[in-house]
């Protein structure tokens, strides 16, 4: 089986029922199952930030795809790192048939490119790819705040993007809330590293990007943080790259998805740390303790009276879970989901040859609209050459309402973000 072009049979049908088919008529194919769990499997990674040049045929006798793979073993247990890794890469690659190579090249990139993602191969193969854990905070709801016990705490909602910093054997990488790697070139893991004094454990919080002091805006500065998700950050955009965070939680129990220490305790032991290192551009993310919800409700308004998009209220006796959380609760001014771009249409008069608007809709299906805001003309550009569909997109409206045919929509749809970060849209009962 020439599995590269079997990859791009896959890549060819948007049809997740069509990848579904064929990756099970060919379940038994081992090669096949061990390219998709290392290709999909967060917690394996390469440490290579590009494919090096190489060129096929340099020797005569050429390894198969299974030996390439077994050799990618050096890299994911740091046998070889720096120039060393990127000779024994470059080695495999040269050794391999073009088609080999290509399947190689996909899994350090990890991505299969063809639109199979860990829910598909799961389906396929039952818990081949352990998925990455995130606890994720709850959309405002009274009944989940009646819950809270006071006293709480509030935290300014911050507007960058989601990442971990994983500390290990005394080396920290950076994940985004996917389990994709985060290229800093180097930038903060000094600074984890001290932070963790010693101990394998996860950071959580968001990145910004700051020039001459000051944050930039969501859209400026999560668009060079997407570069740093896709390996193509220069050294100079990553220097301008700082962390917030707010949770501590150790490696082990992260790993498992349930750390039952309460929330408190785990931010005390935060702002301990970063106490006592001082680091330059790891901060603690805004907290205030709050007695009842009146004053979590004052901090609310106070905040989006500053132009700040909300506030966290977290109890303090909160457990950290791969879930949704029902103890950390957020307060934002303006409606915002996750939709799964299916369609994309071009633009009319000057915009033609341009992006004009994107189809959207939820993870269910259950709502859709067209959405042509949010756009400058040189995204409008670029966006029209690259694939958007099955993109995730970050959409801000005003309400949820039901258009002129009867169907479940948004109005006034505006696009913030691509998230290059996420892989799953919001589902109807997520969205307001």
């Amino acid at each position: 089986m020439n599995i590269n072009v079997f990859l791009e049979s896959l890549a060819a049908n948007s049809s997740r029922n069509f990848k579904i088919e064929q990756l099970t008529a060919n379940s038994e194919n081992e090669t096949l199952r061990e390219v998709v769990r290392l290709a999909l499997d967060p917690f394996t990674q390469f440490y290579q930030r590009k494919i090096p040049s190489y060129k096929r045929g340099a020797v005569e006798n050429t390894i198969k795809l299974e030996e390439g793979i077994d050799a990618l073993f050096d890299l994911s247990h740091r046998l070889v790192t720096g120039n060393a890794a990127i000779e024994h890469l470059t080695n495999v690659l040269t050794n391999l048939s073009e088609d080999d190579a290509k399947v190689i090249e996909r899994i350090i990139a990890k991505d299969l490119k063809c639109g199979v993602q860990v829910s598909t191969a799961n389906s396929v193969w039952s818990g081949l790819v352990h998925e990455y854990p995130v606890m994720l905070c709850s959309p405002f709801e009274q009944k989940l705040v009646d819950k809270i016990k006071f006293p709480a705490a509030v935290q300014l909602k911050m507007d960058g993007m989601r990442f971990n910093a994983i500390v290990k054997d005394g080396k920290c990488e950076f994940r985004s809330r996917n389990g994709k790697e985060i290229q800093l070139l180097g930038n903060l893991e000094e600074e984890f590293v001290t932070l963790a004094n010693g101990i394998d454990c996860v950071f959580d919080g968001e990145l910004l990007v700051c020039d001459k002091g000051i944050i930039l805006d969501r859209q400026t500065g999560n668009g060079i943080l997407n570069k740093a998700n896709k390996g193509k950050i220069s050294a100079k955009e990553a220097a301008m790259v700082h962390a917030t965070v707010w949770d501590l939680i150790p490696l082990v129990l992260f790993q498992d998805g349930h750390c039952a220490t309460p929330y408190a305790t785990r931010f005390n032991s935060l702002a301990n740390l970063l106490a006592t290192h001082e680091p330059e551009k790891v901060w603690l993310v805004q907290n205030t303790a709050v007695e009842t919800i009146e004053e979590a409700n004052a901090l609310f308004e106070r905040y989006l009276s500053m132009g700040q998009e909300g506030i966290i209220l977290k109890g303090k006796d909160g457990i950290w879970e791969d879930k949704r959380s029902k103890t950390q609760i957020k307060f934002k001014g303006e409606l915002e989901c996750d939709l799964k771009i299916v369609a994309v249409e071009e633009g009319k008069g000057k915009a033609v040859g341009m992006l004009g608007a994107i189809v959207c809709e939820s993870a269910d299906g259950v709502i859709k609209c067209n959405v042509g805001s949010g756009f400058n003309d040189e995204q409008r550009k670029q966006y029209w050459k690259e694939n958007l569909v099955g993109k995730i997109v970050a959409v801000k409206y005003n309400m949820r309402i039901k258009n002129k045919a009867g169907e479940e929509s948004l109005f006034l749809p505006i696009v913030l973000e691509i998230r290059d970060d996420k892989e799953t849209a919001d589902d109807s009962t997520q969205i307001k």
